[in-house]
């Protein structure tokens, strides 16, 4: 509570009285810090809930439905699921209505807020057609996100949450883009996207935590697996109940070869899935990061179990769970025969 109040006596002095006052007060700051805490900490409905009051006390403000689509997607993506397409679509159109009317009647500067609202809802767009719809919309609405943080920063640059989504894009459309960089297509911007994830990590609004979230992965994709390690175990003291940040411990321990460590973790995570495996897909991620993990330890007993259990609930697993994730069935299977 100290830190949110810290950072909402800062945003009275660093931005325009004309934002601190109507579209980001200090009462907002603190009610949208307090959901996204919830958020990731991995309490859904609390933060759902939460988000909820930003919409109760103006219903046309485009906060209360973009913070609410950032609940629905993080648990859609947290339990590899497409629960909430429809809400989520339902959502994200009424942010781009709601911040389009808003924007033709506000200044420049305080436009910055709604580039970012509306970077954030193409940003979320993309996520969900990556992993459950079209990779072509989603590269389409992902340099469309680009294009807002972009606007929001030519408006106002001392809005470092726009840095969050900007430096994402600048590192991993650097790292994925292959051939495509080696011939000039894209530019080389991965030390510039973490430069900027690291900088809303530092001094966003609402932001900070879900920077260093970002930045671990960057961290385990850099091959910079102590420090990731670092990073997962403190937001882990800070979030125990959520286990996003489980999962990139256990993968930092394994890709380092501490491979003792990394099944403790993996077993964690799969005794947390044996209680809501939900369609299966992560239960099954985690019994093959133990399994191996065992494995390389030399405990072949305990190995031999996981995939005992794994038997005991294949009838259980969906179809399209099979389907997904047949690649790492098959590999754990073909082992127990």
């Amino acid at each position: 509570m100290q830190i949110v109040l810290v950072v909402c006596i800062i945003c009275i002095f660093i931005i325009p009285m004309s934002v601190a006052g109507q579209i980001l007060s200090p009462d907002r700051l603190d009610l949208i810090n307090r959901g996204m805490a919830s958020m990731l900490g991995g309490h859904w409905q609390e933060a759902y809930d939460t988000f909820s009051e930003l919409h109760l006390t103006d219903s046309n403000n485009p906060a209360g439905y973009l913070f609410r689509a950032g609940v629905l997607q993080a648990e859609m993506i947290d339990r590899e699921e497409n629960l909430y397409s429809k809400e989520l679509k339902a959502l994200l159109d009424s942010v781009e209505m709601y911040t389009e009317e808003r924007m033709k009647l506000c200044s420049r500067e305080d436009s910055a807020i709604y580039y970012l609202y509306l970077g954030h809802a193409y940003a979320y767009r993309s996520l969900r057609e990556a992993r459950f719809g079209s990779k072509l919309s989603a590269l389409s609405d992902g340099f469309k996100a680009k294009g807002r943080y972009m606007d929001g920063l030519k408006t106002d640059s001392t809005l470092h949450d726009l840095f969050l989504g900007l430096g994402s894009y600048h590192y991993w459309k650097t790292v994925k883009a292959g051939i495509l960089r080696t011939f000039g297509i894209f530019k080389n911007d991965r030390q510039k996207g973490i430069d900027e994830i690291q900088l809303a990590a530092e001094s966003s609004l609402f932001s900070k935590d879900a920077a260093q979230s970002a930045l671990i992965w960057i961290m385990i994709n850099d091959k910079e697996y102590d420090t990731a390690i670092e990073m997962s175990k403190t937001m882990i003291k800070k979030y125990p109940d959520a286990l996003s940040f489980y999962w990139p411990l256990a993968q930092s321990y394994y890709r380092n070869e501490n491979y003792e460590k990394a099944s403790d973790i993996y077993r964690i995570i799969l005794d947390r899935q044996k209680q809501a495996p939900g369609n299966y897909y992560n239960l099954i991620e985690a019994v093959h990061g133990l399994y191996f993990a065992l494995d390389k330890s030399g405990e072949n007993g305990k190995a031999y179990s996981v995939l005992q259990y794994l038997d005991s609930v294949y009838t259980d697993i969906p179809k399209n769970t099979r389907h997904e994730q047949r690649s790492k069935l098959w590999s754990l299977r073909r082992r127990g025969r």
